[in-house]
């Protein structure tokens, strides 16, 4: 009898350990699973170090649980070139995060991570380049659960000759099941309701990371990480969020559980701000500048109208890209991880009719004044050869980034991996009709690709020479598949 009474006790301890993380919902698919059901990730790879992280599962919990990272160069750990013991906490979601210093520049490692007898799925991590000829990057964005399986997620992680992932924001949906996807899915969003409390929101991770094609991913290359609206609220600012209302509590209790979940569960360095203003080099062949689109400084979105105070980046980060901009002006390429669409584009008059405005005003086109404040810039200053990557429009273009008659570089706007495209909201055949209005020169005389019904990826490739993307499509998103479609390229020689 007392035996039986320890073992009660135990497992009323660990799962109320783990409703503290996590909703039921969550605890009742791992309860049964081992120490490190959500996979491993890497992530923020400079030429000597990189980020790990973990999440333990609550339910194996035992006293103080002590968890080993190992990191070699070598599949089989032998010589075992890092090791390190942690002690996850519940205030942290039990995540086990490290950064690994001392590496060697460009070189694959593979990390594990161990608790008792339980070890996580194999991860392999890859240095950047001091002396840089080429670089090779997947971009996505734009991960919507209850949308479609992640199949473009699974193509990148087949792929060995990569060097690192971008992902531009919207990797997790705050909505309620249904709210926001296809209902006739067996995907559904954990938990059963909008997320709003630090539980909600690492439960609708855990939720994402116990997809097998996420966790195949993560384990197969480092991530360099934004987020956009959608890990926190749709159309989120500094204030507040459309999808934020009086009913949902405190709009600065919310934004801090988001962002610290967001710490919690990603690959990416950790500062006391939890800002993700950072910067990452490759030589001298390129620079990429991540900043904050959404909570550091974003103004409301106005309502078609334009002006002088409302801002995307504010004056920090405004000016501390322009001053790193122009310490890269020598560098072939200048890359900005970009959340939304910066180019001006025009939309068709049929658009404009049926959505009832000429702006998208969450998009770069309702902070104009900012927009051309930075343009007007890259031109006083002579920084050209600008590459922007561009997350969360839920389609493709690619437009060359044109001011004041002066050629400053491309942007590429990347499809999402599965949120909805134009062709679910309207008939395939009225989208192709769309996008062909688009097309027109005199309307769009910048713009180079449009595609408004296909889910994928961008593949970048940089030398010194020439940027190089490949739009990458899937056959379907509405089963597992490994079938995809036509791809198209386009090229940017560097202006000597």
């Amino acid at each position: 009898m007392r035996s039986f009474l320890f073992l009660f006790s135990w497992f009323l301890a660990a799962s109320f350990q783990a409703q503290r993380i996590y909703c039921d919902a969550i605890n009742a698919q791992i309860q049964t699973l081992g120490a490190f059901p959500f996979g491993v990730a890497s992530g923020d790879p400079t030429p000597s170090s990189f980020i790990l992280v973990t999440q333990l599962n609550p339910f194996r919990v035992t006293g103080e649980a002590t968890v080993r990272c190992e990191v070699s160069s070598n599949r089989s750990f032998l010589p075992l070139l890092k090791e390190f013991n942690f002690v996850p906490l519940a205030a942290d979601g039990y995540a086990v995060k490290t950064e690994v210093q001392g590496l060697e520049e460009n070189k694959t490692y593979y990390y594990r991570f161990i608790y008792g007898k339980d070890t996580s799925l194999l991860g392999k991590a890859k240095t950047t380049c001091l002396n840089c000829s080429s670089l090779k990057m997947a971009v996505v964005s734009c991960s919507n659960y209850e949308w479609g399986y992640f199949n473009a997620y699974r193509r990148i992680a087949n792929m060995d000759d990569i060097d690192l992932v971008v992902h531009l924001g919207d990797y997790i949906y705050e909505h309620a099941p249904g709210g926001y996807g296809n209902k006739d899915l067996p995907r559904k969003h954990i938990p059963d309701h909008e997320i709003v409390s630090m539980e909600d929101y690492r439960s609708r991770y855990a939720n994402y990371r116990l997809d097998p094609d996420l966790q195949a991913l993560h384990a197969a290359h480092s991530f360099i990480t934004i987020w956009d609206d959608h890990e926190i609220a749709n159309d989120a600012y500094k204030e507040g969020a459309q999808n934020h209302q009086p009913e949902d509590g405190d709009w600065e209790e919310r934004k801090k559980n988001a962002q610290k979940v967001y710490f919690e569960w990603l690959p990416l360095k950790e500062n006391p701000s939890k800002s993700i203003q950072r910067k990452f080099e490759f030589g001298n062949l390129a620079s990429m500048y991540m900043m904050d689109e959404r909570l550091e400084a974003r103004t409301q979105q106005g309502k078609g109208e334009n002006d002088s105070l409302r801002a995307m980046l504010g004056k920090s980060q405004r000016d501390w890209f322009l001053h790193e901009m122009l310490s890269d002006k020598q560098k072939v390429w200048k890359i900005w991880a970009n959340q939304v669409i910066f180019s001006e584009v025009n939309p068709p008059a049929a658009v404009v009719k049926a959505s009832k405005s000429k702006l998208n005003t969450d998009m770069w086109d309702g902070y104009a004044v900012e927009r051309n404040t930075l343009m007007d810039y890259w031109v006083q200053h002579e920084i050209k050869d600008i590459v922007i990557i561009t997350g969360d429009a839920h389609v493709s273009m690619g437009m060359n980034l044109q001011h004041q008659g002066k050629k400053l570089g491309i942007e590429w706007v990347t499809p999402s991996i599965t949120s909805a495209n134009l062709n679910e909201r309207i008939s395939t055949f009225k989208a192709h009709v769309v996008e062909n209005m688009f097309r027109k020169k005199r309307l769009n005389p910048q713009l180079k690709h449009v595609d408004l019904c296909n889910h994928g990826f961008m593949l970048v490739e940089l030398n010194e020479k020439e940027a190089k993307n490949t739009w990458y499509y899937e056959k379907t998103i509405l089963k597992p598949s490994t079938k995809k479609k036509k791809s198209k390229t386009l090229r940017w020689t560097k202006d000597k």
